[in-house]
């Protein structure tokens, strides 16, 4: 497999046997960037180390570009994100570890590129924001606690769908709060579906996400002078459960607390400086992150939007698709907050009959276009049922709600008190420095007892 990964005038170019990709920055800031040629050969095989598996083509990877820095770093981040893919896709773990480790590459030649000594970044932090509730509660935050923050936009010519309508929602938030924000158009994203390549549906191929989103942000660190860069990694980032083959399954390796540090050291390295890549969410579960954004930040919470309607033809005319496991996790947990989802545009009742398959607690299943990464896991299931309970305490109702009082409420009610502790509490945060861990834990606090 030939690849190559070359510096244009706004971005980088990569070529795979042949297929052209771009990832296109505003000049200005990729100009100002000084190691464009030692991002590029990290980036070629940070976006290709999937390939062999998800094209069944277990052969060696031909690079023109030099040894990646980071090489190790990025087979590490893969590694540890096989045995939940394997686990979910039916597939063998071992197997798949077996040819993994087997691959060889070939590079252009062997001189890695190091960055220089560069002057120290200043207390700014640039925020990918999404517009689902982790990024929004991370702009929300950093804006009570005093940190500036460059907010930045990934426009992904993948998903159609979904970008043309959070690049509405974007250009009302910037207008309500002032923000500008700094757009990069993608479409590398078709190299990581399996349906770009015509290959059959798999969960393989997103470990690598929450990397390039810290390789795509780097250039915008130098140039605003930024020190930080904020992701919206939460507490269930950490969860992992024991696979049908034994092994430990992480849905989100790359978003754990763990990597988190590990991103960190690459990001200083990569800069030639200090830099943190941290979460400023890391304290909080997701029900704990809806209730503090609704109830706290109600002007900044109605700009949500958490679905990927290009998975299935519900969400061809609608906000939201109202028909995949993202859509019915955030609608639990509105409901379990007392907020009306129609709020934040989600019109679809999701306690209704017909969305049991969504949920964990009634045994959901995996369905191509429905479910996917965390959701795709056993692991959100306690989280559920405290959703549920508080729900059913607030008078919701529908045929789950009939469900659940009939299979989940004793077990829900003999638990409600652990399950409030667990995730409606502010836990240990390994990614934040203590002055910050501090600041907004304080924040959370307040929130979560008023």
């Amino acid at each position: 497999m030939d690849i190559a990964c070359t510096v244009t005038d706004t971005g980088l170019e990569l070529v795979i046997d042949g297929r052209s990709f771009f990832l296109n920055l505003p000049p200005d800031v990729w100009q100002s960037f000084p190691d464009r040629e030692l991002l590029a050969d990290n980036y070629a095989f940070l976006k290709t180390l999937h390939l062999p598996w998800m094209l069944d083509r277990w052969e060696t990877l031909a690079f023109d570009n030099s040894y990646p820095l980071f090489k190790h770093q990025f087979q590490a981040v893969l590694l540890h994100n096989i045995p939940f893919c394997a686990d979910v896709d039916g597939a063998s773990t071992a197997e798949i570890l077996r040819r993994f480790l087997g691959l060889e590459f070939r590079f252009r030649d062997h001189e890695t590129k190091y960055p220089g000594a560069r002057p120290t970044l200043g207390e700014r932090a640039v925020l990918n924001m999404s517009f689902g509730k982790d990024s929004l509660l991370t702009y929300a935050v950093a804006r009570e606690i005093g940190l500036p923050t460059t907010l930045v936009m990934s426009v992904e010519n993948d998903s159609p769908r979904e970008y043309g309508k959070k690049q509405e929602i974007a250009r009302r938030f910037s207008e309500e709060f002032g923000e500008e924000i700094g757009l990069i158009e993608n479409n590398t994203g078709y190299i990581h579906r399996y349906e770009f390549w015509e290959r059959p549906p798999m969960e393989w191929g997103y470990c690598h996400l929450i990397n390039e989103y810290v390789l795509n942000t780097l250039p915008f660190a130098f140039h605003h002078g930024a020190r930080y860069v904020l992701l919206g990694n939460e507490k269930e980032c950490d969860d992992y459960y024991i696979g049908r083959d034994g092994y430990r399954c992480y849905p989100v390796f790359d978003q754990s607390s763990e990597w988190l540090l590990e991103m960190s050291k690459m990001a200083t390295v990569m800069a030639g400086t200090t830099m943190h890549v941290m979460s400023l969410i890391e304290p909080l579960h997701d029900i704990a992150i809806a209730r503090i954004l609704h109830t706290r930040y109600p002007e900044i919470a109605k700009y949500q939007m958490s679905c990927f309607p290009d998975e299935n033809d519900f969400g061809r005319d609608h906000f939201w698709c109202g028909h995949c496991t993202k859509c019915a996790r955030v609608y639990a947990y509105l409901r379990a907050i007392g907020v009306d989802p129609r709020r934040v545009g989600l019109d679809t009742d999701m306690f209704d009959e017909g969305f049991e398959d969504m949920y964990s607690i009634f045994g959901s299943k995996r369905t191509l276009g429905q479910t996917m990464g965390y959701d795709a896991s056993p692991c959100g299931r306690d989280e559920l049922l405290l959703a549920f309970h508080m729900a059913l305490e607030r008078g919701a109702g529908g045929a789950l709600m009939d469900r659940f009082r009939g299979e989940c409420l004793e077990e829900a009610r003999t638990r409600a008190p652990e399950l409030a502790r667990q995730f409606l509490s502010v836990q240990d945060a390994r990614s934040l420095p203590a002055e910050y861990a501090e600041r907004v834990g304080q924040v959370y606090a307040e929130a979560l007892t008023g």
